[in-house]
């Protein structure tokens, strides 16, 4: 959003199509639709003060639903209020730079309401001190289900190999998609070939993100798959790592970030295609909340470089006489349980009661005289809470992983130093 001198306020996300899904009795997941309002203040003018949106109000005009759904859900957080064919809702204040975003209602489809288009959805944004803002949703009855089609976990992977993943989708909803279609690629731990024409990248080297876009439609009942791979490289000391993809809506992402520039650089290969496929089975599902906007699959892999559990310098940071935490996590995260010795001057602090369960704090085992063990990542990180008792010039303790691998290519790394740093 461009830099202004006045407040002014946009729509962040707004739907250009809301589709409403009939339910049959036998339908598990018959739960009203949301609509999503997501609006956005532009940012302050560079060196000035932001300034504020105020008492901003979203009245939606719901004329068109009548007769075809009903209002299941009104947000009162959010001050939302019906009067007739028209609610108004008060997100109140916006800071110039911020944004509100809320569910101002949820509606589901009357039973026997025709599949269709249905009418326009009109949304008005006033202000005390902003121009007014106007957008209109086009109504649908009936929806498309967007799939994708599910990877399995590949292992053993080289670093420094190609991995290649063939995107597939498709639609298992009652209703077509007319728009284009846009598949957003993202890679962790290995970077994309920049090869299609009708790819946009992030980068022009080792990019890791694309966004494709495909013309439609994607008619009910029909799935199709890229006539190419999508290539990827996996990082040279990469241990994990993934390839996911999600399909889009062209004219209805649900984020802007997953877009990039019109200026980002394109492939300079022929452009990536789509054949047909079975899009019938089990391994084309679809997501638990945007069925009609998107779907997305995971390719995750883990390369031999598992087989070398490594750990990673730690570094205390303190005056004497104070408690840190210390993040013992190496690296890549994943070398699991350690053990350590600390350095002479150091002592463990136990975990506090009362303090937040995501927070996991190293402890000793069976022998209090022993070394500190901490848990392997999980849900919750471990920290390693300790109190710097004396300076001691030198001291140096030990970090060590716990498991062994018989495949281990070095085991010189599984140990590493624990330094301390004097902050006067």
């Amino acid at each position: 959003m461009k830099h202004s001198k006045r407040p002014e306020v946009k729509f962040r996300y707004a739907m250009n199509t809301y589709y409403l899904p009939r339910f049959t009795a036998s339908d598990s997941d018959d739960r009203p639709t949301e609509y999503p309002v997501r609006l956005a203040a532009n940012k302050p003018a560079p060196g000035g003060a932001p300034l504020i949106v105020k008492n901003v109000k979203v009245t939606f005009d719901l004329s068109a639903l009548k007769g075809i759904a009903t209002i299941d859900w009104v947000n009162k957080g959010y001050g939302c209020k019906r009067s007739g064919d028209s609610m108004t809702c008060a997100p109140g204040n916006i800071n110039q730079g911020e944004g509100a975003e809320f569910t101002p209602f949820a509606v589901k489809v009357q039973p026997g309401a025709e599949k269709g288009p249905a009418g326009p959805l009109k949304i008005t944004v006033t202000s005390a001190n902003a121009p007014t803002v106007r957008h209109t949703t086009q109504l649908v009855v009936g929806a498309p289900v967007l799939t994708a089609r599910q990877d399995k976990m590949l292992t053993e992977v080289k670093p420094d190999s190609e991995l290649t993943l063939t995107p597939a989708f498709g639609n298992k909803g009652d209703t077509d998609v007319d728009d284009e279609l846009v598949i957003v690629v993202k890679t962790e731990k290995a970077t994309l070939r920049e090869r299609y024409g009708n790819c946009r990248y992030d980068k022009a080297t080792s990019p890791t993100k694309a966004v494709c876009t495909f013309s439609g439609p994607l008619p009910a009942g029909k799935a199709y798959e890229t006539d190419g791979p999508i290539t990827a490289l996996v990082g040279k000391s990469a241990r994990h790592g993934q390839i996911s993809y999600s399909v889009y809506r062209a004219h209805d992402v649900l984020s802007t970030a997953e877009m990039l520039p019109g200026s980002a650089p394109r492939g300079t290969g022929a452009p990536l295609g789509l054949r047909p496929v079975d899009g019938s089975g089990s391994e084309f599902t679809d997501s638990a909340h945007w069925k009609a906007e998107m779907a997305s699959d995971v390719l995750e892999f883990s390369t031999t470089e598992v087989h070398d559990p490594e750990a990673s310098e730690v570094t205390i940071k303190g005056k004497v006489g104070q408690v840190v935490d210390v993040d013992v996590l190496s690296a890549d995260g994943y070398q699991g349980a350690t053990r350590l010795t600390l350095p002479e001057g150091v002592s463990l602090e136990r975990h506090r009661e009362g303090e937040p369960s995501e927070l996991t704090a190293c402890g000793y085992g069976e022998d209090k005289n022993g070394p500190v063990e901490c848990p392997a990542p999980g849900m919750t990180m471990p920290v390693l809470r300790v109190r710097i008792d004396k300076r001691v010039e030198g001291a140096q303790g030990t970090i060590s992983v716990v498991a062994s691998d018989p495949k281990d290519p070095d085991q010189e790394n599984n140990t590493a130093p624990i330094n301390v740093e004097y902050l006067d």
